[in-house]
């Protein structure tokens, strides 16, 4: 009998031993929290070494993330007493900061883990926890994962796992685990400047008697723009004829994420053409992690060129600043600006020693040591030419980049973005979803854009000007969707589409359900999710920018232009504001959808918007917002009446 209780008191010391362990018992089972999408362009290299350092930063849930639209909207709708009393940066801080509990119950973790309390650091907003000095073997224990090399097919590597998992007890406590199933470390040396392109050497810039004529005439006369857009299509088409008075208190900004980005000889040619006192002006550069112009006369121009070209002169007199994201070195992500921008989504300590990033500091060889953490003001306006397909990333990902938009909107900031240049097939590559969610080129889904179909920004598509369009009064819409055919069944056009992650906002349910209603039949709907956040919300030009490429003449093509032309025109209407005395209009999307608005946008009510082998929204006849082109293009002059007559 004594012998017998010896044995039962060992079992259960050695049952309470088995409680004891700090990963299982005491946290909970692993449960799985986030997995990895397949992209066909990724493919797996190898196991990462056990002995590599990964920068490991821990995503605690923030606190109120349910009431944003409830925040946002209440400085953002004109039928809301608190419209335009946007927030300080540190009351976004103060009111979305995770719980004590969170931070508490997740240092407990790793400290049973294993890691010391020196090489745990919080950020300043209590919303990360950096882990210093993880190795691989580590990490894995810790999420329950195995780490691998993934090789694009383009020769750049990445760290990923397939998926990880967290205790039961902590997995309410984290929004999401970086480098996970995210884009992670870029394992990549500087890739080479790409050589000049000898296809554009024999186009000069030598401007046409044509369109010497038009660069030098008012706004008033299409003639030409269905051909060639020049600045004063866009100033005739949109009605802009206002001049900034306010641009020592204006912001306007721009984001590239390339390091070929323009050369100022191109710049000055074009503004010799068009709007001669800006040669010798160039933007005002905002390095973001290394971010500089890294040309010289022998490489390829980036369409940053395009873009600066007409932005600038769109908005002359007002200072434009360039957001140069990044370097060769590494690979670039919309976060990078974000963290730039709001030290609160920064991802490690606000201070100078940013130790370990999912990027960076990149801790392989080569890597770039540092990160811009809350470097930048951020501008009033801030223009995007860039979309990514939405399956690119996990939810978790999608999810915490999505609030942080909205809390930029918040602080009264404008974010726009590219709806993207394949109609229905996604951001770029044309292909739309299988049954099983995977692009495919037989794909009948359709394959909405990122982050377009964040409710959050504003998301611009592309029009293109009719054969022979005039806009006189015998012609007054002389516009139509953006659609080029690029043969075999593929086509360039106007980016638009409903999210399959996202429901529809309130401010824009009206209008979409009228579009469903009028246009879409049943045998359409099976393509998409008709109850997700709709895109664009507004458009213009996205066709035959004449502009400067290497000192040669080219015809650039895309909502990449559209974005800008958008940007500027929501910059002059905040300098319109700011001049009367009022601040910057923020979020716009609230007011743009509401009829008491329509006026103001060009209904665009011709055309198509296509891709994946014809799928396409093809009937935009019957209301004013469409899945092609939004509520459609702007009227500066009225917009400004409108806004001004706002609080």
């Amino acid at each position: 009998m004594g012998r017998l209780t010896a044995v039962l008191y060992l079992f259960i010391g050695l049952s309470l031993y088995v409680k004891a362990s700090p990963l299982v018992a005491r946290h909970g089972e692993f449960t799985l929290h986030e997995k990895r999408q397949d992209h066909p362009e990724w493919k797996l290299s190898r196991r990462l070494e056990s002995h590599v350092n990964i920068p490991l930063r821990i995503g605690l849930k923030q606190r109120n993330l349910h009431l944003i639209p409830e925040y946002l909207m209440s400085v953002s709708d004109p039928a809301s007493p608190a419209y335009g009393q946007h927030w300080s940066q540190e009351k976004v801080v103060e009111i979305f900061a995770p719980s004590s509990l969170a931070n508490e119950t997740v240092h407990a973790w790793l400290m049973d883990a294993g890691f010391e309390p020196s090489r745990l650091r919080v950020s300043h907003n209590k919303a990360w926890i950096d882990v210093h000095g993880a190795t691989t073997v580590e990490v894995e224990r810790l999420l329950n994962t195995e780490y691998h090399v993934y090789e694009h097919d383009n020769g750049e590597e990445h760290i990923a796992c397939h998926e990880y998992s967290l205790p039961a007890g902590i997995a309410g406590h984290i929004e999401m685990v970086t480098p996970t199933v995210q884009p992670g470390v870029k394992l990549a040396t500087p890739a080479p400047l790409r050589p000049r392109s000898s296809s554009l050497l024999d186009h000069r810039a030598q401007l046409s008697t044509a369109l010497q004529a038009r660069a030098t005439s008012s706004p008033a006369s299409l003639e030409g723009c269905d051909t060639t857009i020049v600045p004063s299509c866009l100033k005739t088409l949109y009605n802009m004829t206002y001049t900034p008075n306010a641009t020592d208190r204006n912001t306007f900004g721009i984001v590239s994420y390339y390091s070929n980005t323009y050369l100022q000889s191109d710049l000055d040619t074009f503004f010799g053409n068009f709007s001669p006192s800006l040669v010798g002006k160039s933007p005002e550069l905002v390095s973001i992690n290394g971010g500089s112009i890294a040309l010289d006369p022998a490489s390829d121009v980036g369409e940053d060129g395009w873009i600066l070209q007409y932005a600038m002169t769109l908005v002359q007199s007002q200072p434009v600043q360039f957001l140069q994201v990044g370097n060769q070195q590494i690979a670039t992500s919309f976060n990078e600006w974000l963290d730039a921008v709001d030290g609160s989504y920064c991802t490690s300590d606000g201070g100078d020693d940013f130790s370990f990033d999912p990027q960076l500091p990149n801790p392989f060889p080569g890597g770039f040591n540092d990160h811009s953490c809350g470097t930048a003001t951020p501008p009033n306006v801030v223009s995007n030419s860039q979309a990514i397909h939405e399956i690119s990333y996990s939810k978790f990902y999608r999810e915490r980049q999505c609030n942080e938009f909205a809390k930029l909107g918040l602080m009264g900031v404008t974010i726009l973005y590219s709806g993207g240049n394949t109609g229905v097939g996604g951001a770029q590559s044309g292909y739309c979803l299988d049954d099983n969610g995977s692009m495919n080129l037989n794909g009948t889904h359709y394959n909405p854009a990122w982050p377009a179909s964040c409710p959050w920004v504003t998301v611009v598509g592309g029009t293109q000007v009719k054969a022979n369009g005039t806009g006189t009064p015998s012609d007054p819409l002389p516009e139509e969707v953006w659609n080029q055919d690029m043969t075999l069944g593929f086509f360039q056009s106007s980016g638009g589409g409903f999210s399959n992650q996202y429901p529809q906002p309130a401010y824009q349910k009206s209008a979409v359900n009228k579009y469903l209603k009028a246009s879409v039949s049943k045998a359409e709907l099976k393509n998409f999710n008709s109850k997700g956040r709709a895109y664009p919300d507004i458009s213009a030009i996205a066709n035959n920018f004449y502009s400067l490429e290497n000192g040669s003449v080219i015809s650039n093509s895309g909502t990449s232009g559209a974005v800008p032309t958008v940007a500027s025109i929501i910059t002059l209407v905040n300098d319109a504001r700011i001049s009367a005395g009022k601040k910057p209009v923020g979020f716009i999307n609230p007011t743009i959808y509401p009829d008491a608005f329509a006026s103001a946008f060009n209904d665009i009510t011709t055309g198509t918007s296509q891709g994946c082998k014809g799928c396409e929204y093809s009937d935009i006849s019957h209301t004013c917002w469409d899945p092609a082109t939004g509520v459609g293009t702007p009227n500066l002059g009225k917009l400004i009446e409108k806004w001004l007559a706002l609080p």
